[in-house]
């Protein structure tokens, strides 16, 4: 085991640098989806007055005449016509930011308000009279981001067709992304939408992602709703692949409170101030009852870390580790007849029914045939499942699912692909059978 540590901490100090230069980038084809565009109830009334009041805007506490011509608070002017055009109101207060830095700004000018949204305001001449005014703005932009969704047909840019936009090659994948340059015909306008989006807004990333900021080498798994940060490239490797770390911003990872850190390898022997010793597999802690079993099992007592109760916290507690346990750190056993394989752990046998569950969960362990009266030893688990955080999808079949909390949840788009920054590289196909061990959970938006 010193062996093996020794090469994880050698393989730390070549990857920690080149993992530490991964960076997160704009999509210029993928602003946001059509979801995030169309959902109008994304923020009531309230929420958008205390949007505004927590970013220190002036509009938190001004009124303006409406498009009718009758006078309202700022927030309820956003509110009617998110309502009315059936627009997020979350782009109105992003475009307010992006064409007029309304949102940051404390004391803007009669210009800045009177051309809000930019709304008929081209980059090639002056802003049309009859559109000017906060309240004409915002009604009119909204109302314009309508007929982009509702006739994608009538404007220049289109989903699914190729541009040259600024040097760069943009094939818009949603009908929002597509309106938002119709709207702002230039990569830099989008590019800041999307910024500020993503400084606003975040994202929700499922159940074993393993994540990192631009700005920082530290590497977190999200899990039951928190950040877990792993302390160590050594505690990685022995549980995660690193080439699944997604880069994020540093808004979608400060959302998540900070959970129980990841700070020992797998197969960790663990002694807590009670003079207890465990064996960690995973996230279990498995007590090792007694001196004689580490001789019978072969465990090295040298191999001890002493730690405290709270380096514990976070971790279950499974079942015991006696001279009768065989296996102690698991077994890949194949049936040499039927060629049936299963994962033995904990006097239970789990079938894995494809060998790209087996090749996900279990990379470094070896795979030994034995007969079948071996196996019958053992009573039958739950079939081994793809780790979370897994893409997979079955032969065949175009439909891709993350793994979360062993459920499947399928990304249901390419935006949704393209939101959560995965890679197609990272998607590994199976059998119907294999998808069918997870139940369907969430769609992936």
């Amino acid at each position: 085991m010193k062996r093996a540590v020794l090469l994880l901490i050698i393989l730390e100090l070549i990857i920690f640098p080149i993992a530490a230069q991964a960076e997160i980038f704009f999509n210029p084809s993928f602003v946001i989806s059509d979801e995030e565009m169309t959902d109008h109830l994304s923020l009531n009334l309230a929420e958008i007055q205390q949007f505004l009041e927590e970013k220190g805007s002036s509009l938190a506490w001004r009124s303006f005449p409406d498009y009718l011509g009758v006078n309202r608070p700022a927030a309820e002017i956003i509110w009617q016509a998110a309502i009315e055009s059936k627009i997020s109101p979350k782009v109105l207060l992003v475009t307010l930011q992006k064409e007029q830095s309304l949102i940051g700004d404390s004391s803007p000018s009669q210009n800045q308000l009177d051309k809000a949204m930019g709304y008929r305001c081209p980059d090639s001449g002056s802003c049309s009279p009859k559109a000017l005014g906060f309240g004409k703005q915002v009604d009119g932009a909204a109302w314009q981001f309508r007929q982009y969704m509702d006739n994608p047909g009538d404007w220049h840019y289109q989903a699914g067709n190729d541009y040259a936009i600024d040097g760069w090659l943009v094939t818009p994948l949603t009908k929002a992304t597509a309106g938002l340059y119709n709207y702002t015909p230039h990569y830099s306008g989008n590019n800041r939408f999307w910024q500020l989006w993503q400084n606003y807004w975040g994202r929700d990333f499922p159940d074993g992602s393993l994540v990192k900021t631009n700005d920082s080498p530290a590497v977190w798994l999200i899990q039951y709703g928190t950040r877990r940060l792993i302390t160590s490239w050594g505690a990685l490797l022995s549980r995660f692949d690193p080439k699944k770390i997604l880069t994020i911003s540093k808004l979608d990872l400060e959302k998540y409170e900070i959970g129980p850190s990841i700070q020992f390898h797998n197969y960790s022997l663990l002694q807590d101030p009670d003079g207890k010793v465990y064996l960690l597999v995973d996230d279990e802690l498995r007590h090792i009852t007694s001196p004689e079993v580490f001789r019978v099992i072969g465990f090295n007592p040298e191999e001890i870390e002493v730690v405290e109760f709270s380096d514990l916290a976070g971790y279950k507690y499974g079942k015991d580790i006696t001279v009768e346990t065989a296996y102690p750190t698991g077994a890949l056993l194949q049936d040499n007849k039927t060629g049936g394989v299963y994962f033995v752990e904990a006097g239970l046998k789990h079938p894995i029914y494809a060998r790209e569950i087996m090749e996900s969960r279990f990379p470094k362990k070896v795979l030994t045939q034995v007969a079948p009266e071996i196996l019958d030893q053992y009573q039958t688990g739950d079939p081994v499942k793809f780790r979370d955080g897994e893409l997979i999808q079955a032969q065949g079949d175009s439909k891709v699912y993350v793994v979360a909390g062993g459920y499947r949840r399928w990304v249901k788009t390419e935006a949704a692909f393209a939101k959560f920054s995965y890679k197609w590289d990272n998607i590994i196909t199976t059998s119907a059978q294999a998808l069918t061990v997870h139940p369907l959970g969430e769609d992936v938006e």
